[in-house]
């Protein structure tokens, strides 16, 4: 069995960027997963990042590796806002982000994961093993979405989640109902559309909520009163994309009103007019029943006082993502039990370091605690270099010697001074 002084699972932006940091700070670490795997594998072709291009790149201790350094090596005009920057390129310049500052990733699964007398040990899905002091999980969205209980049970030839795309050239020719009226929905409903599918959107609110396209002409004193900011336009965006600490400072109702009621489910401007009058939308709807009929699934919709049904070949629930640690296999009953606050929700410092000692959560699963931000590759900027400073400072240099000298050595604990908690 192998040692390390840290594992990340997880090899996407925010499991790269801290494997950067932690290579810079010389800490021994491993870190597991197929590199870029969701947005490779589970997100559609031709899909546009919805950050802007300023704010969708990988954090790094140096230099020359942000996507305006890899768009000007390859020769692609850059705009740092008000470019519509394709999923295909975002994953290529992670990539040359990988090869150039981390160089292997052990593309491998954590399938368990143990921890005795403070240290951590993982059976890994090609046989191995490791045990390590300290682990990151850093793994993103995918198995915590949400479909409504309407849809569930459903065979999944008929009924799936938005997380699950992936190429859509099977939709061509077939009619497609989306369940959800932001991002995930109306990008879904731009391409199916665009592929000859015929896509019925079925929206709960009054109305879709486009966001402005930036201007990147803007003179100084506009920037000065509304900047541009990872999350968006303006001051309170600026706060919430720069400062993830002051919202880790709120009470837990404060940061849920300002999560649920300051951004909400929202179009970007670059999808606007391939969605308007081009796709159809029903607005005010819920989902009340669902069946199989005559092979097509069949929606009982309510919209107001009145109900009409909507049959489809396919229905796609794009309605989001809940946080639930427990649906993380590979940790064991007593680690969850130890790191979850409320509804299988990470207890976290401001290290973002969980109470299980040396454990520590970056990526979307933190937006309770940080906010916002932390949905989008923006927030790995504030979890690497954190979580990289705070796991250096927790054992001595002598220890992580130790770590990669003998095996059978003991690794010593995090002491309480070092740790964070608050």
């Amino acid at each position: 069995m192998s040692l390390t002084d840290t594992a990340i699972i997880g090899a996407g932006p925010y499991g790269l960027s801290l494997a950067t940091h932690l290579k810079a700070s010389g800490i021994p670490h491993q870190i597991f997963g197929h590199p870029m795997h969701a947005w490779r594998d589970f997100m559609p072709p031709g899909m546009i990042m919805r950050s802007e291009a300023f704010a969708s790149s990988l954090y790094a201790p140096q230099r020359g590796y942000t996507v305006e350094d890899y768009c000007r090596l390859k020769g692609i005009p850059f705009q740092r806002v008000g470019m519509a920057l394709p999923l295909e390129t975002f994953v290529d310049y992670a990539l040359w982000f990988q090869s150039n500052l981390i160089g292997d990733v052990r593309a491998v699964d954590v399938v368990d994961m143990q921890r005795t007398k403070g240290l951590f040990h993982l059976k890994l899905s090609d046989g191995g093993a490791l045990t390590a002091r300290t682990v990151v999980i850093a793994l993103g969205l995918k198995g915590f979405e949400q479909t409504p209980p309407v849809l569930q049970g459903l065979p999944g030839r008929y009924v799936s989640h938005s997380v699950a795309y992936g190429n859509l050239t099977w939709a061509q020719d077939r009619d497609i109902a989306i369940v959800g009226g932001g991002q995930s929905a109306l990008g879904l409903a731009a391409l199916l559309n665009e592929l000859g599918a015929r896509v019925h959107v079925l929206v709960r609110d009054a109305s879709v909520r486009w966001l402005e396209r930036p201007d990147a002409s803007r003179g100084l004193i506009s920037r000065l009163l509304s900047p541009d900011a990872g999350l968006g336009r303006g001051w309170a965006c600026h706060v919430l994309s720069e400062f993830p600490q002051i919202f880790h400072l709120l009470d837990d109702r404060r940061r849920r009103r300002i999560i649920e009621k300051s951004f909400g489910p929202s179009g970007a401007w670059w999808l606007r007019d391939r969605v308007v009058d081009k796709v159809r939308i029903s607005f005010r709807t819920e989902v009340r029943h669902a069946a199989i009929n005559d092979d097509r699934v069949v929606l009982r919709v309510r919209s107001g006082h009145d109900e009409s049904y909507v049959t489809a070949d396919h229905v796609i629930a794009a309605t989001g993502f809940k946080t639930d640690m427990r649906l993380h296999r590979f940790l064991s009953k007593e680690i969850v039990e130890a790191i979850s606050r409320k509804d299988g929700l990470p207890d976290l410092t401001q290290n973002f370091e969980t109470n299980v000692r040396g454990l520590y959560v970056i990526g979307p699963a933190t937006a309770h605690r940080f906010g916002p931000v932390m949905r989008f590759v923006y927030g790995a900027k504030h979890a690497a270099p954190r979580v990289a400073r705070h796991i250096g400072s927790s054992v001595s240099a002598d220890s992580r010697d130790g770590v990669r000298s003998a095996a059978e050595s003991p690794i010593a604990e995090v002491t309480n001074q070092q740790s964070g908690t608050l």
